[in-house]
């Protein structure tokens, strides 16, 4: 299967948001997310191309392909299937291991509370897509936030490339790819 890399563009690509995140703490380490073996396989391929999105980027942040292990819990970046009351009703959570203005790994949730798919997402009618929602993540932990008041505080107005963002993720629908806005984000971090 061909798997097509296609973003949105958008002008002005230079108002992404990082109110209250952290980044990587050494970025020329390419990062390496383990998962029990017991993650389910249908949602694997949208894990690993929600990592391999953040590539795209030409920045100094690298992801690997997701490792399936019983051993799992030796990774400081893990991908759980389950649930966390942090969760809310979001389908995704990123939890990272701060240490100041950095962090070192953490735990990405995928909600056992939705229907996965890989395709169209509708989150009111509790059907998530696995890439949309992993891109999402994962763009927390290389260290961007939601770009809307009140998560984004730093002063600057929702931008059209904000909007496109795969940052924005409220009723947005499916978001599997970066925008010029996400590029511009991780270059200006890594």
């Amino acid at each position: 299967m061909t798997t097509a890399l296609v973003g949105l563009s958008a002008s002005n690509a230079e108002a992404y948001c990082r109110s209250g995140m952290t980044k990587w703490v050494s970025p020329g380490t390419a990062k390496t997310i383990g998962a029990n073996t017991t993650f389910p396989s249908s949602l694997r391929a949208g894990l690993n191309s929600g990592l391999k999105q953040w590539n795209r980027s030409s920045s100094a942040l690298r992801y690997n392909s997701p490792v399936y292990t019983s051993g799992w819990q030796i990774y400081a970046f893990r991908a759980s299937y389950g649930y966390t009351s942090l969760m809310g009703n979001a389908p995704g959570y990123a939890a990272a291991q701060r240490s100041g203005s950095t962090h070192k790994g953490g735990t990405l949730y995928l909600s056992n509370r939705f229907r996965w798919v890989n395709g169209s997402q509708n989150i009111s009618q509790g059907k998530a897509d696995v890439q949309t929602v992993a891109v999402h993540e994962v763009g927390h932990f290389t260290g961007l936030a939601h770009p809307w008041p009140p998560h984004c505080s730093d002063g600057s107005s929702y931008t059209n490339a904000e909007k496109k963002s795969v940052m924005t993720a409220v009723n947005t629908g499916t978001r599997r790819a970066l925008n010029s806005d996400d590029i511009a984000g991780v270059r200006a971090i890594y």
